[in-house]
């Protein structure tokens, strides 16, 4: 697998970072792909990697927007006993489940995931990928959450 792939979406070559944050922003999980795979994939990966500190504890819902609307990653996340609480697009076929749409409060609380993706571009080298390697890159990701978090309990 290449590092880098290039995004039809945004006509750039680079990485595409998906996460997986708590109600408070923390990270969970952080991935790193080539730009040219498809959100679905990246999100069942990204599920797969989070760990909650405390090993008694798990997932209990996972919000996403509309572009993570498949029934495959519902099928995924139950099998996990994770509630989906993802928005539904116009042209979903199946009716929406009644224990989804009282859950739907939790998919709008996206942009706590959009906040987290702007302390990463806050750092310049997080901003621009220029990194030769995507290992070199995740692991400046993580040494800018560990900052963000002695920040946090020097306060």
């Amino acid at each position: 697998m290449s590092e880098v792939g290039y995004s039809g979406k945004h006509r750039v070559k680079g990485l595409k970072r998906t996460i997986v944050i708590d109600a408070q922003g923390n990270p969970l999980a952080l991935v790193l792909a080539p730009a040219n795979r498809h959100d679905l994939g990246l999100a069942q990966a990204t599920v797969g990697q989070a760990t909650l500190p405390d090993r008694k504890q798990r997932l209990k819902r996972l919000g996403a927007d509309k572009g993570y609307d498949a029934e495959s990653l519902r099928r995924f996340l139950r099998q996990r006993r994770i509630t989906p609480c993802l928005s539904y697009r116009v042209n979903h076929v199946q009716p929406v489940p009644v224990a989804e749409r009282r859950e739907h409060r939790y998919s709008q609380q996206r942009w706590k995931v959009e906040r987290t993706f702007a302390w990463m571009n806050n750092y310049r080298r997080l901003d621009r990928f220029m990194e030769k390697k995507a290992t070199t890159y995740q692991g400046f990701c993580h040494l800018m959450f560990l900052r963000y978090y002695v920040q946090r309990l020097t306060k």
